[in-house]
């Protein structure tokens, strides 16, 4: 995706019978959004008298949820690159036996691509929550609806791209990648769960 493509054109490719942007792509965009609101209550914090105690860490959260942000938005057309290659690989010719082993060695290198980029949301995802915690304990009590919001769109990237890595790895044939991925994956989500309940509970407390 281009990233000065209108956002109605992005919806309707999305919308569209095209392969791409997807379920991942749609997955970063949401790992996007989720950061973007957390440097939005992180500014919205910032300069506040009544928050001069947490200023100087609110300004050392800013350039994180940024760095994210920017993250997301590079994983988002990642994500259309690796399937374009993986797709490319599939039409590859297999009439000899050279050729479908060319093919196969092929295929299997872009599954593996194709799975790190989501899984590579997922940990993301994983990052913008961790930010999300503390901005709900010591951020800006006017809009920490805003903060829960975010929360939940890092669970939605999160598992939404969880999705995408695991079909990809179902069709990878190295089983010891395969579990080292999984495990990198269960660590995020399992971590995503707990923290998105964290922010529930913190923004509850403050409001």
């Amino acid at each position: 995706m281009d990233l000065e493509t209108p956002l109605r054109n992005y919806l309707d490719d999305l919308a569209s019978a095209q392969a791409t942007p997807g379920g991942g792509s749609a997955a970063a965009l949401s790992g996007a959004m989720a950061a973007s609101l957390a440097s939005m209550v992180a500014r919205l914090t910032l300069g506040k008298a009544a928050y001069a105690v947490v200023q100087d860490e609110i300004e050392q959260i800013l350039p994180q949820t940024e760095q994210l942000r920017e993250h997301f938005t590079q994983l988002m057309q990642a994500d259309i690159v690796a399937y374009g290659r993986l797709s490319a690989c599939f039409k590859m010719p297999r009439e000899t036996d050279e050729e479908r082993g060319v093919r196969a060695a092929a295929i299997q290198a872009q599954l593996l691509e194709a799975a790190l980029v989501p899984l590579a949301m997922a940990e993301s995802a994983l990052a913008v929550l961790q930010l999300c915690v503390r901005i709900a304990e010591i951020g800006n009590k006017n809009v920490l609806s805003d903060i829960a919001t975010s929360a939940m769109l890092a669970v939605g990237a999160g598992n939404g791209a969880a999705w995408m890595v695991m079909t990809n790895l179902h069709a990878l044939k190295d089983h010891e990648r395969v579990q080292t991925l999984l495990d990198r994956l269960h660590v995020a989500l399992d971590r995503i769960t707990v923290l998105s309940q964290q922010v529930v509970m913190k923004v509850g407390e403050r409001q």
